[in-house]
């Protein structure tokens, strides 16, 4: 389950460009993953960059940089860490 699917969030769209192999591979995954909850195209990237941002070298510059605190400041929060 998604991270953001827990709590209802206000969100905005992303726009990205991939390799066509790698449209191809999750537009073929998504319906196998279908247990109880259809996979959209948007649950796949939000599961994505979530695992991404918890990589331990990117926490270091949110942390380092003071991200989380620019997120307070305008009234977010997030519960990724």
């Amino acid at each position: 389950m998604s991270v953001f699917a827990m709590v209802k969030v206000k969100t905005v769209q992303f726009r990205a460009q991939v390799p066509q192999d790698i449209d191809f591979l999750i537009r073929a995954i998504a319906p196998f993953k279908n247990a109880g909850k259809d996979w959209t195209l948007s649950d796949i990237a939000v599961e994505a960059l979530t695992e991404w941002l918890q990589k331990p070298e990117n926490r270091e510059l949110v942390e380092a940089h003071n991200i989380l605190e620019g997120l307070e400041r305008r009234g977010l929060t997030s519960n990724i860490f």
